[in-house]
């Protein structure tokens, strides 16, 4: 067994309606943020999933996506920053991240990434490791048009700046409700041993809190 490259997070690969890239929307992220995974402070990257902040204080901001609600709200992916400034004397230096904690207090410094929704999208992402029943391509091909949820695994490899590191669980493989609908095996050549880990999969959002798919944003 050899385990495949890992790529982190979710990579826009289509669209079920066969629609060109969509357009990234700009959206604030709360003065001094703090996403968290297993009690661990981690940046916002490229890749993440994220909804709203839902409800007072802090309307109108997103965040990580939570994991393991019910349902869950997810929204969309970060696949951008457009405004990171952390400060002094890194004054509006350009950052690829959002470092947990980045703190703002004028619109101009305001932190904001760019976020293409899940809407109708399709999306590539690593599974996080094969099982007795996921180990061939048979088998993972017999897991489409079913769900499984996402799960965070901290990767904390670089200290100073720690991922949350999404991937597909296919342990939570069920025909009952999860947060994302398998609906391919991705044909790339990076899924060179289907027994090794970090198999890539398509998928699309199962659980969504865009409307009209949840008419009460507050759910």
């Amino acid at each position: 067994m050899a385990n495949n490259r890992h790529r982190y997070g979710f990579r826009w690969v289509g669209s079920l309606d066969g629609s060109c890239y969509p357009k990234p929307q700009e959206f604030l992220v709360a003065s001094g943020y703090h996403a968290q995974v297993s009690a661990t402070d981690v940046d916002l990257n490229p890749g993440d999933p994220v909804q709203f902040n839902v409800g007072a204080p802090g309307s109108g901001f997103v965040e990580l996506a939570a994991v393991g609600a019910t349902p869950n709200i997810f929204w969309g992916v970060i696949v951008g920053v457009s405004n990171v400034t952390v400060g002094l004397p890194l004054a509006g230096r350009k950052f690829s991240r959002v470092p947990a904690g980045t703190t703002w207090s004028l619109e101009t410094d305001a932190t904001k990434v760019l976020v293409v929704p899940f809407g109708r999208n399709l999306w590539e992402i690593d599974v996080t490791g094969n099982t007795s029943s996921s180990d061939t391509l048979t088998e993972y091909r017999a897991m489409c048009n079913r769900n499984a949820n996402i799960i965070y695994t901290l990767d904390n490899t670089d200290v100073s700046k720690p991922k949350a590191n999404p991937m597909l669980d296919v342990s939570t493989l069920s025909d009952d409700t999860a947060d994302f609908r398998i609906i391919n095996v991705s044909k790339t050549a990076e899924n060179a041993d289907y027994s090794g880990n970090f198999v890539k999969m398509i998928v699309c959002v199962n659980e969504s809190g865009e409307a009209p798919f949840v008419t009460d944003p507050g759910v």
